[in-house]
């Protein structure tokens, strides 16, 4: 088994981020959002079922696996979009969750991504996801992308009104079941 199919076999029925979960405590009114780096869709799953319509959009085709803890009610707010962030079509959207994705973004393409991202948020709308820290154990694989906590917040200056922000430095286990140092930011913030 590859390790992208063990992945989504190991996360496909795990609980949504605690990010997420936290966002939806806040009673937000629900409208459309877009899911990046959706894999096996456990956080683009727990929106539907709280009355979003989700374009969940990955790099690898788990439509399927999505598709099949849904019912068909449900299956009417989702859809879903096979694309690599690197030349990613968005659209305009109350919602955008990015948990364990942005980092995955090749360096030299982050920053037109991120505005992508942003201008694709309506005002008003919702940033919810996570980006990693300087002191993440995967920062030697280069072509990742790693923040300082400032770099972090300075994504988010003037354009958003941060409403919850955690950083997140501990030993833990990957998708794939191995142990590795994780720093994490966790956001979530209102587009202002």
């Amino acid at each position: 088994m590859k390790n992208i199919e063990k992945y989504y076999k190991n996360t496909e029925n795990a609980l949504p981020h605690v990010i997420v979960r936290k966002f939806i405590e806040m009673k937000t009114k629900p409208g459309n959002a877009i899911d990046l780096g959706c894999g096996a869709g456990r956080d683009t799953i727990f929106l539907i079922k709280n009355g979003w319509n989700v374009l969940a959009i990955d790099r690898e085709n788990t439509e399927e696996i999505i598709m099949n803890q849904l019912n068909n009610k449900e299956i009417k707010r989702f859809e879903f979009s096979k694309q690599n962030f690197e030349n990613i079509e968005l659209q305009k959207v109350d919602l955008v969750v990015a948990n364990f994705s942005i980092p995955f973004c090749k360096k030299e393409n982050f920053y037109e991504f991120w505005e992508k991202i942003v201008a694709n948020i309506e005002k008003g709308g919702y940033f919810v996801g996570n980006f990693f820290g300087l002191n993440d154990s995967w920062t030697k694989l280069k072509k990742m992308i790693f923040l300082s906590k400032l770099q972090t917040l300075e994504l988010f200056n003037d354009v958003f009104e941060i409403l919850e922000f955690e950083e997140i430095e501990e030993d833990g286990k990957t998708g794939l079941g191995k142990m590795k140092h994780w720093h994490i930011f966790n956001i979530v913030a209102k587009k202002k």
